[in-house]
């Protein structure tokens, strides 16, 4: 038997680690999640990302997700079944990651990003225009390094209280993403406020509890879906 043969039977198994070729370079499509908290997630939860990466696996495509970290804010995340590379950081605001992006996008080489960043700014006070504006640099940056990225950026999901800040941000990120898109690197808004109940769906009026995790992935896989290649 070949040892790609074995390598596959291993996944059968175990079901979490991410597609390795021979040499145990990891494979597949090469995806970034980006932003602060809410990407992150405490030690408590795991984030939108276990349920994302757990769906992806399940439907057959072949995906790494990639970023310079693997922890999650104060501890592990609480369970270990699902790729745990990523790119959030508790916190942070859009100028904080523009600061940094260049050399994670130069160490990760992503071939899609996920984007969703600028709750801490808008709840912070932090202009509409500057924020944008961030994002948008955000963005060429990461074109630089790559010009076919392919990047899904989100409307923000709400928060107790922020609502309606939120949905008035979230149009300028609706214009943004029909600026910046391109038929090289497409930009994609992905819809996280629409059905996110805060009261349901968070454990403090702001990050995602599993249900709210579990809505999170569901948007970003519906879109997901329709660029990845599935595998032969």
């Amino acid at each position: 038997m070949t040892k790609q043969f074995w390598s596959a039977v291993l996944f059968l198994l175990i079901g979490c680690t991410p597609t390795s070729s021979v040499d145990g370079t990891p494979t597949g499509v090469r995806i970034m999640p980006l932003g602060d908290s809410i990407t992150q997630a405490d030690r408590n939860y795991n984030s939108y990302r276990r349920p994302l990466w757990l769906q992806l696996r399940a439907a057959g495509y072949d995906v790494n997700f990639v970023g310079s970290t693997k922890s999650n804010y104060l501890g592990n995340a609480p369970k270990s079944d699902f790729d745990q590379d990523h790119e959030g950081h508790w916190g942070w605001q859009a100028d904080e990651v523009l600061a940094r992006i260049d050399q994670w996008s130069q160490d990760a080489k992503p071939d899609i990003v996920l984007i969703h960043l600028g709750t801490n700014d808008v709840l912070g006070g932090q202009s509409f225009e500057s924020t944008i504006a961030e994002l948008q640099k955000l963005i060429e940056v990461m074109r630089q390094r790559n010009p076919k990225l392919k990047i899904l950026i989100a409307q923000l999901i709400p928060s107790s209280g922020g609502e309606a800040l939120t949905q008035q941000f979230n149009q300028q990120i609706a214009a943004l993403a029909r600026s910046t898109s391109s038929q090289t690197s497409p930009v994609i808004l992905v819809d996280q406020f629409s059905g996110f109940d805060v009261q349901q769906d968070t454990y403090d009026g702001l990050h995602p509890n599993e249900s709210g995790e579990q809505k999170m992935a569901n948007r970003w896989f519906q879109s997901l879906e329709k660029i990845l290649p599935k595998k032969p």
